[in-house]
Formats: C-alpha cells, sequence, structure tokens
C-alpha cells in the first residue's frame, strides 16, 4: 500500500476516535445547555432537543466527509462548520481552540485528499501556529508560578526553578519555529512529542484528573506531529491551488493569535492554551446549597466559595469562555435563580477565603 495512504488512514481514524471521544467527554456541553453557565449571544436559549440535532449533525457531517466525493464532502464541512458559529452564538464556551484545531484538521483532510504535499503544508501551518502562538502567551510569571510547576517531574534529581518555567515556553516557541524548516523538522517533533505525552500524563485521572476533553486532541496533536516527522523529508511547503483553503488556516492559526498579542481577540481564538493569562473566577454565596457543595472550595465556612471552571467541567465536560463579560453574564444567571448568590473573585481561593 502507498506510505501516504496508510498515513491518511491512520491520521483519519485517529481523527474520527478523537472527535467522537470529545462529542462523548463534552455531551453536556455540546449537545445540551446548562440552566447556570449557558451564556446566549443574544440572551436566548434554544431547546436542548434542537441544540441536540445541531450538534449531532455538526459531529457526524465532517466524519461523513472523510468516505465521500470532495465535491460533497467540502459542502457537508461548510454545513458542520455553520451548525458550529450556531452552537456557539447560543453558548459561547463552545468557542474553544482545539475545536478550531479539529475543523481545520478536517478541511485539510477532505479537502486535500489527493494532494500529499500541499496536505502536508496545511498540517504544518496549523501545527507551528499553535505552538509558536501557545508558547508566546506562555511567556508570563503566572505561567511560570502557577500552571508550569503542575507539569513538573518531581522525581528528577533537581528542583523547579522559574527559569525551568520560561524554558517550556521557549522550547514550545523553538520547536514551532523549527517544524517549518525541513533540516530541523524532525528534530522540533521530538520535544512537542514529549510535552503532548506528558499532558496527557499529568491531565489524566491518575494525576490532576483535570480538563479531560482536551486528551482526545493531544493524541491528534502526537498522530500530526508523527505524520510530519516521517514525511519530512519527502515534503515541501506548497500552496498549488489550495490558496482559499491556506488563507483560511492562516487567519485561525497565524494572524488572529499573532494580533491578539497586541489587541484584544477572544482568548479561545488566540490559541491562548494553559498560558496563566485566563482569568479564573470563584463564586460566592451566602448560604450553603446542596446542589453546589461538591464544587465548595470552603466547606469549613458558612459561605460556599464555587470554582466555576470546576462546575462547568464537572456537570458540563467543556471549560468556561474566561472572558470577563462572559463571567459577568453567569454572575446574572446566578442571581436570577439563586438569591443567595453574591459576588464573582479573580484571585486564588485562599486569598477570597481570607476575606470572607
Amino acid at each position: 500500500m502507498n506510505l501516504h495512504f496508510s498515513n491518511r488512514y491512520v491520521l483519519n481514524a485517529t481523527l474520527i476516535i478523537c472527535w467522537l471521544a470529545t462529542a462523548f467527554i463534552g455531551f453536556n456541553g455540546f449537545f445540551k445547555s446548562h440552566d447556570l453557565l449557558t451564556v446566549s449571544l443574544f440572551d436566548y436559549q434554544i431547546p436542548d432537543a434542537l441544540t441536540f440535532l445541531l450538534a449531532l449533525m455538526m459531529f457526524a457531517l465532517p466524519v461523513t466527509g472523510l468516505f465521500i466525493n470532495v465535491r460533497i464532502a467540502k459542502w457537508l464541512l461548510v454545513i458542520s462548520v455553520l451548525l458550529y458559529l450556531a452552537l456557539i452564538v447560543f453558548d459561547l464556551h463552545r468557542l474553544t481552540p482545539y475545536m478550531i484545531v479539529y475543523l481545520g484538521v478536517f478541511a485539510a483532510l477532505i479537502l486535500l485528499k489527493y494532494d500529499s504535499s500541499i496536505l502536508y503544508t496545511a498540517l504544518l501551518i496549523i501545527a507551528s501556529g499553535v505552538y509558536i502562538f501557545s508558547g508566546w502567551h506562555k511567556l508570563n510569571i503566572d505561567f511560570v508560578i502557577d500552571i508550569a510547576p503542575r507539569f513538573w517531574l518531581y522525581s528528577l534529581p533537581f528542583n523547579y526553578t522559574n527559569a525551568i518555567g520560561y524554558g517550556f515556553a521557549i522550547i514550545e516557541i523553538g520547536s514551532g519555529l523549527l517544524l517549518l524548516l525541513p533540516l530541523t523538522r524532525k528534530l522540533a517533533c521530538i520535544p512537542l512529542l514529549l510535552m503532548h505525552i506528558l499532558i496527557i500524563w499529568k491531565l489524566g485521572p491518575l494525576k490532576l484528573d483535570w480538563n479531560s476533553i482536551v486528551l482526545p486532541w493531544n493524541f491528534l496533536m502526537i498522530l500530526i506531529l508523527i505524520y510530519l516527522f516521517r514525511k519530512s523529508e519527502l515534503s515541501t511547503f506548497r500552496i498549488g491551488s489550495a490558496q482559499p483553503m491556506m488563507i483560511v488556516l492562516g487567519v485561525f492559526f497565524w494572524l488572529l493569535p499573532a494580533l491578539s498579542q497586541i489587541i484584544w481577540i477572544p482568548e479561545n481564538l488566540s490559541m491562548m492554551l494553559y498560558s496563566g493569562k485566563s482569568k479564573n473566577g470563584y463564586l460566592v454565596v451566602n448560604n450553603h446549597l446542596d446542589r453546589l457543595s461538591p464544587y465548595d472550595e470552603i466547606p469549613e465556612k458558612e459561605k460556599m466559595l464555587i470554582s466555576l471552571q470546576r462546575l462547568s467541567m464537572e456537570e458540563r465536560g467543556i471549560a468556561i469562555h474566561p472572558e470577563l463579560k462572559i463571567y459577568d453574564k453567569i454572575l446574572e444567571n446566578f442571581k436570577s435563580q439563586i438569591p443567595q448568590t453574591d459576588r464573582i473573585y479573580y484571585m486564588p481561593p485562599n486569598k477570597i477565603a481570607l476575606k470572607l
């Protein structure tokens, strides 16, 4: 069997499995609304039955497109993207970096199934953009002192330092840049593969057991890196007739993340992955409520302190889109249904506890 097609079969299969695993883990987020956490662009929630139908079609159509003629498949992909936009409009938390990557990879595999060199270029644009700008956003002290230590291997014979935290970010940026050069592409894949393996282990059930919905995406990125690694000596950067698609990929994986360094871009469009810059909102409720007790950070006190990210991940499988205006709408939702709701703090829970 031709090596290109055997590699494509593996990529297709991995993409389908990871895509459907994401749908399963995030079922309550993508297929349902939430009475307290859902934030709609129009302050209107559509019925769950309609949400379920839209999400089912959105997840099914790209998978179907992998197996049929490109002329039909491209319209299924377009419809899926439009359905995803509709789902976002009625719940802004559904806009996530991993979904953008998934749809980008679907576009590459569906529209470029007969041209391996252009497919290689598309995957290179996606992967390099993710790593360069994700690493760029990590060059801040909050990532270094709060996020990076959680991923450190404390069994090593030397301790974690701030320099190591900055080193993580620099290595990610550098590896993303080296992916663009044929001579250094294989070298760049190695630290990135190790990074994804570490993330899967640390976020998995044996360690932090946190944000499980990104685990399938990390598996997909591993397969993409292996694909780039194996074909690095055979492929060149070529666009050909796929210029419109490359422009779209360039906008989402390069232009918007780059602009987010200087102007406001919605966080989940900026590849700000575990950067330490995100706002973590903690909701104060003046009385104990049974429904929220599993998420109470200070059960020994009279008031409740609820991690909204934890609440969302536990009950919906997806994270909150961490913009202040969205947190404000969530606070309105809570106050309209739970009169005991006080306010949202954006600081570590131990510091909030001292104020209560």
